[in-house]
């Protein structure tokens, strides 16, 4: 089990992390999580244990302990594969350069499907501008509201909120036109993945983008499952420089229908 441990002092490094952690035998790595740039601490960091009763004992008891004189977090988390857990900070930290990077333009009509907190809702709303459009899909009612509120602040007003049914995939999107759906953390959710993505390859333009970032599933695996159902073919792949992770943002364009 992995266990995310937050509220940090910024000057503890994993040696204070493992003394946390210290009285649970089956304590596997331990990594805080820092900038790219500086190396400073983000104020909180990753705990791989190889017992999952161990793992909610940790929980149990370190919860709201302090380290420090700081209250920490301690709260369990979907398993990680090596390295990905820093692109994803590196994606969140970077949305708007990356999503110009991934390929969105001024006046494009861009799919954030799974949301979440609207990072990317929001920075694609950005790019696209008046003359553009975003649609926010979400499972979860209470993250498409936080995403409305964020957007009435900023006076943003060309996203709107969908709220799927859980029963299956269909947007409400006509055939055709979304130039962009981004897809980030979000594929290892989906059990019918071949469901999903000829929902993606409706909606998308001929020529759109499907941008895909796969924690927990890998690259490797997802490559796969694209070649096995023959929808999309990979346009290119980006991440963080000189970083190697397991996941990284993959770009794919459809493939023509026979």
């Amino acid at each position: 089990m992995q266990l995310y441990v937050g509220g940090l002092p910024l000057d503890a490094g994993e040696d204070e992390l493992a003394q946390l952690f210290s009285g649970f035998d089956t304590v596997e790595s331990v990594e805080i999580a820092r900038d790219f740039q500086s190396g400073r601490s983000k104020g909180f960091g990753i705990v791989r244990m190889t017992d999952d009763a161990e793992a909610e004992k940790a929980i149990a008891q370190l919860n709201s302990t302090l380290l420090g004189g700081q209250k920490v977090m301690v709260t369990r988390v979907p398993d990680t594969l090596p390295g990905e857990f820093a692109v994803r900070q590196w994606l969140t930290e970077n949305a708007r350069e990356i999503l110009i990077k991934v390929g969105i333009r001024e006046k494009q009509t861009v799919l954030d499907y799974g949301c979440g907190p609207g990072t990317f809702t929001l920075a694609a709303a950005g790019i696209v501008g008046e003359g553009g459009k975003v649609y926010a899909l979400d499972v979860r009612p209470h993250a498409l509201e936080r995403i409305r509120e964020k957007a009435s602040g900023e006076k943003i007003e060309n996203i709107e909120t969908i709220l799927l049914d859980t029963s299956g995939f269909a947007t409400g999107l006509d055939d055709e036109i979304i130039d962009v759906v981004l897809l980030y953390d979000v594929f290892h959710d989906i059990r019918d993945k071949q469901g999903l993505l000829k929902e993606l390859y409706r909606v998308l333009r001929p020529d759109g983008i499907l941008s895909v970032f796969p924690m927990h599933v890998g690259t490797a695996v997802t490559l796969d499952i694209m070649n096995e159902y023959g929808l999309f073919s990979l346009s290119n792949r980006c991440g963080p420089e000189g970083h190697q992770a397991a996941s990284e943002v993959l770009n794919f364009k459809k493939s023509p229908r026979e």
